[in-house]
């Protein structure tokens, strides 16, 4: 019993995939309580994290708008996943009056605290898929945490970051190409990718994507996959714009590497 549910476990996580198109099937509160509380079983110290589920019907307009009327917004379960210093904070202070949230340099808290956070995501990730549904987790929050912020009513220091979209798959894409295992595992000693590796790489995800027409159909571009991360990654007066309000909105809300 054990071997298979291990053997269903590693299938689960083998062939997940980002799901983008959602019927609009209800998804019941006592799944969704569950998906909860297989994130919260996630390694953790502080458990720095806040979910809000979003089913006001006035605030989901406003977050299409400002997502753009992303497609995975048909999903019928929407998670914003906030980093919770507010309440570690009061935490902390209930503990020891002079902790080091109370200063401006706690890189490593800051670090552990968005490692629970992603952590949390995952196990959702994981639950959802092991039930039958489907997931994508998006970061138009990240990129406008003040705008989200002020749309959602969040007091200061919930920095919300991401919107977890579930619910049961209109689509069934292949899985999506990814690094060889020789590019992120080693033993012993740190290995450097060449540079025809990370090419090769590059030029294989390319060839798998286009034939399955993934950047013209879910962000209407008909360009290369190197091309595509090349506009992704640019720094250009509007990143630069984009980034600083984000870096000013994180130290404001007390978040410090």
């Amino acid at each position: 019993m054990r071997s298979r549910a291990k053997r269903g476990t590693l299938s689960v996580i083998a062939n997940r995939r980002s799901i983008r198109l959602f019927s609009d099937t209800p998804v019941p509160d006592e799944v969704v309580e569950v998906l909860i509380d297989a994130g919260q079983r996630a390694p953790c110290v502080f458990q720095s994290y806040t979910v809000i589920r979003i089913t006001d019907q006035n605030m989901r307009s406003r977050i299409r708008e400002m997502a753009d009327d992303d497609p995975a917004l048909s999903a019928p379960v929407w998670l914003l996943l906030c980093l919770d210093l507010r309440r570690t904070r009061r935490l902390f202070d209930l503990i020891n009056e002079r902790n080091v949230l109370r200063t401006d340099r706690h890189p490593i808290e800051t670090v552990e605290m968005l490692t629970e956070l992603a952590m949390f995501a995952e196990n959702v990730i994981i639950a959802s898929e092991a039930m039958g549904l489907g997931s994508v987790l998006l970061d138009w929050p990240l990129r406008d945490p003040e705008g989200f912020s002020k749309a959602l009513g969040l007091p200061e220091g919930v920095i919300p970051l991401y919107i977890l979209c579930i619910g049961q798959p209109r689509e069934n894409p292949p899985l999506r190409p990814r690094f060889p295992r020789e590019l992120v595992y080693s033993v012993d000693r740190y290995r450097e990718a060449t540079d025809e590796e990370l090419l090769s790489y590059l030029r294989e995800a390319d060839a798998e994507l286009r034939s399955e027409g993934y950047l013209r159909k879910y962000a209407d571009l008909d360009v290369s996959l190197t091309e595509y991360l090349s506009l992704k990654v640019a720094n250009t007066k509007e990143t630069e714009r984009v980034e600083s309000a984000v870096q000013r909105f994180l130290k404001k809300s007390g978040l410090t590497v």
